[in-house]
């Protein structure tokens, strides 16, 4: 089913007319609900094939000196590095841009944008099937906030999961803000 789901979100995704505008508009969701000045280390990816795009986004919190981490692909895991730019960025795995430069610890981020293909609204994830990040958030702090950024087509009532996948706590779409737990939190306006 998770196959399926996803060839079929990617197919609408490659030709979805509206990704740069909705992209804007999940950016300024962002910018307006996180209360940034509670984060120091953020952890972004470089979009892909129509993925939100981040770029404006990595540029601002680079321009607010913000510590921002883009993710490399070694072996079967990710290496969170630290850029100070988008000069430094190399093609790496399955042609996406990947930083060059310094490793910084897991437990040293304080916020995360998590890729996926597809969200449900408890904020579980469908990802591109190679499991990266399944790998990659077990190693994060527990309080570390993971966020999920996609177009409202993206976000689903109910995805399948297993006991090990990890939720993110916030769901941000170009329509609306979900948060996926209870618990009040300090880092939301």
């Amino acid at each position: 089913m998770k196959t399926e789901l996803r060839k079929k979100l990617l197919a609408k995704r490659e030709i979805y007319p509206h990704w740069q505008e909705d992209s804007n508009k999940i950016l300024n969701n962002f910018l307006q609900k996180i209360d940034l000045s509670n984060f120091t280390t953020i952890m972004l990816y470089y979009p892909h094939k129509r993925e939100v795009d981040t770029i404006p986004l990595i540029k601002k919190l680079i321009q607010e000196k913000k510590t921002v981490v883009l993710p490399k692909v070694s072996g079967q895991d990710i290496k969170p590095i630290i850029i100070k730019d988008l000069d430094n960025l190399i093609v790496g795995y399955a042609g996406i841009k990947e930083p060059v430069g310094i490793q910084i610890d897991t437990q040293d981020i304080d916020i995360i944008v998590v890729p996926a293909v597809a969200y449900d609204k408890e904020g579980y994830r469908i990802g591109y099937g190679k499991g990266y990040y399944d790998r990659f958030l077990p190693k994060l702090r527990k309080d570390t906030v993971k966020v999920g950024f996609c177009y409202d087509f993206q976000l689903l009532e109910k995805l399948p999961h297993d006991p090990h996948d990890i939720q993110v706590d916030l769901i941000i779409t170009p329509t609306q803000i979900l948060k996926t737990k209870k618990e009040e939190v300090k880092w939301m306006k």
